[in-house]
């Protein structure tokens, strides 16, 4: 099936894996207008074919690949893969999205998403080339890293080829395993182990068709008004293009030794500042239709390898949240993570609270076998990253991921686990930016997420890059967080939401300004109207985009109640050393005040959190609520298992 004309919009791949089966549907106007792409119809998908309340690394769970809308166009930034599971690392909605040139080769090749479903008897591997779809055996490749399946792929179909698959870790079922993108971009959330629960390790893609928009020369046209403002723009020119995400090093305060002391940038140690990262890059990269090159490649001299993205995340959970700060280490520490195919920012996180832990005495000397969990021992890190991926020792303790290792070790552990829904962003008092942190965490689809709205409720980078341009957000009615916190995360999910949905980056600095496509011209989500009118041939206003990210957002709210996640999971969490005190109880009831104006808000019980009828029909899903109206699901206390 050729991409239509009338939509722009390529077929959805099915793909039984227990029956080796593939089939393809071709996608509505009405799914377009409704779900856009990527994000949104991964969420459809997933609350439509997965029940409740079960394991995620069974057969009856869903992998969804889904390209954005704008995926394989000339319009900047817009090449995300959109990577959506039953998470098996929290138990509720895993997704995530990765860069490279997969979204763009799957838009040519014909199709908006693929569907996994099923499990393999042995390992295979998915070749797509335009029309033809075959599944493929797999076992030269099982075993194989990350970078050495991509080479593999590109000896068998040729160096145009497009991967997504898992290393090791995704094979072991390392429950923060990721889906990584051609070597080096990853979605993270464990669907690395759901494609190993599954028996496929990889989906290799090329596509020959090209994309053409609905009204070419009016896409085009707004294309390039959106790249010569990133061209123009000074803080991209100095900032993104230059050091990309060590810019958070020295502004967003990495945390050192588990999230007891945010550093500043006076405070960094040597070793973790941009200078010593800059001394081993030998260049930049960036992902398929991305003018800025946000990605840095280093050479590591002790080993002699190449790696690309060591970004913020990478830098503070590997190093400074585990005293480390041997700069090559840290780098070397983010390879292997890309190589055995495992979330940096889970890994560093959960080696950290097991280093906690066995300060406190919690965790015995006996429990660890040998290794070492002294603060800044990076060759100890190195030896538990390995045996992470390989589940070997106490790394398959490890390997159960940050909520799941702690519950290993009772509720004393537990009190030191600051997740929201199985997830980690650290802690942070409920008085910070008006509460955007902690409520952001806590409304997350996904769990604990500073990409799901935080950075965008309160302009967190915009005010650096163009505050001309906030200012005239603010005039166009967005709402002002000092004022209104509530509704300014609403507005920061739904740019996020939207982005997903698009195949929009949301910036190595995350801001409005790169998530949003020209909104730095028009009124908030004007700019995306008119550009998805010029390429769907479809007219949608910004009432439609408020209309779909809702839509999308709370059918994923409907997905997690499905899995048993109740008001009480929207909770703050702090040290116990604070929680006790008199201002954590006067912050805890704060906090409670914003997410029950946040559910107000949203349409949603203020008792239960469910979704309410009256607002899923408003949006047009009111099937969503017959599924979950008046039904109680067994509570969410992490992710199934069927074997203990």
């Amino acid at each position: 099936m050729s991409i239509s004309s009338e939509r722009n919009v390529g077929d959805i791949l099915i793909i039984d894996l227990t029956r080796e089966k593939v089939v393809k549907r071709e996608v509505s106007p009405e799914t377009v207008k409704r779900y856009l792409g990527g994000r949104g119809f991964n969420s459809k998908a997933l609350f439509d074919m997965i029940p409740g309340r079960i394991d995620p690394l069974s057969p009856e769970n869903v992998l969804a690949l889904g390209n954005g809308t704008f995926a394989g166009t000339a319009l900047p930034m817009t090449s995300r893969l959109h990577i959506s599971t039953l998470s098996p690392l929290s138990g509720i909605l895993g997704d995530g999205n990765a860069g490279g040139e997969f979204s763009a080769m799957l838009k040519f090749a014909g199709y908006e998403q693929i569907i996994v479903t099923g499990r393999a008897q042995k390992p295979k591997y998915v070749f797509i080339e335009d029309d033809e779809v075959e599944i493929r055996d797999a076992e030269d490749l099982w075993g194989l890293t990350t970078g050495e399946t991509v080479d593999w792929l590109r000896d068998e179909h040729g160096d145009e080829v497009s991967v997504a698959g898992i290393g090791p870790a995704g094979e072991n079922l390392v429950r923060f395993a990721t889906t990584m993108v051609d070597k080096y971009h990853s979605g993270a959330r464990g669907s690395g182990a759901v494609w190993g629960s599954k028996n496929l390790k990889a989906i290799a893609v090329i596509g020959t068709k090209g994309v053409e928009p609905a009204d070419p020369e009016r896409f085009y046209e707004m294309a390039k008004e959106d790249i010569d403002y990133f061209n123009r723009n000074e803080f991209v020119k100095r900032i993104y293009s230059v050091i990309g995400t060590h810019y958070g090093l020295i502004q967003w305060y990495p945390s050192w030794k588990y999230f007891q002391v945010p550093l500043s940038a006076e405070e960094l140690p040597i070793g973790l500042r941009p200078q010593d990262l800059a001394e081993y890059e030998v260049g930049r990269t960036q992902c398929f239709s991305c003018p800025l090159a946000c990605k840095d490649v280093y050479y590591l001299p002790s080993t002699g390898e190449y790696g690309t993205a060591s970004e913020f995340e990478s830098i503070y959970a590997l190093g400074s949240n585990n005293c480390v700060t041997d700069t090559e280490a840290i780098l070397r520490m983010e390879h292997m993570a890309d190589e055995y195919g495992m979330d940096v920012m889970t890994l560093g996180d959960t080696i950290a609270l097991a280093r906690l832990l066995h300060e406190k005495g919690i965790l015995s000397r006996e429990e660890l076998g040998g290794v070492s969990l002294e603060w800044g021992d990076a060759e100890g890190q190195i030896e538990l990253i390995e045996m992470t991926a390989y589940r070997r020792g106490f790394g398959n303790k490890l390997a159960e991921g940050y909520r799941n290792f702690a519950k290993l070790y009772g509720e004393e552990a537990l009190a030191y686990c600051y997740d929201v829904k199985g997830v980690n962003r650290g802690w942070y008092e409920v008085d910070f930016i008006n509460g955007i942190f902690t409520l952001s965490h806590a409304t997350s689809t996904r769990g604990a997420d500073h990409l799901r709205g935080r950075s965008w409720a309160y302009w967190e980078n915009d005010k650096l890059m163009d505050i001309e341009a906030v200012r005239r957000m603010l005039e166009a009615d967005l709402p002002d967080y000092r004022k209104d916190p509530v509704g300014a995360l609403i507005y920061g999910e739904r740019a996020c939401t939207l982005a997903d949905s698009l195949g929009r980056c949301k910036g190595s600095i995350n801001s409005w300004l790169q998530a949003v496509p020209l909104v730095w011209k028009y009124p908030v989500f004007k700019g995306t109207a008119m550009l998805l009118t010029a390429f769907t041939g479809m007219e949608f206003t910004e009432k439609d985009i408020i209309d779909a990210t809702d839509r999308i957002y709370l059918t994923e709210m409907a997905f997690n109640v499905k899995q048993g996640i109740k008001k009480k999971h929207y909770d703050v969490k702090f040290p116990p050393e604070f929680t006790a005190t008199e201002r954590a109880k006067a912050q805890v009831r704060r906090h409670w005040e914003l997410v029950d104006e946040y559910l107000r808000r949203r349409g949603c019980d203020v008792e239960t959190a469910y979704p309410a009828r009256e607002t899923l029909e408003e949006l047009g899903i009111g099937y969503v609520a017959d599924e979950i109206e008046g039904k109680e699901f067994p509570e969410w206390d992490g992710p199934v298992r069927e074997v203990a």
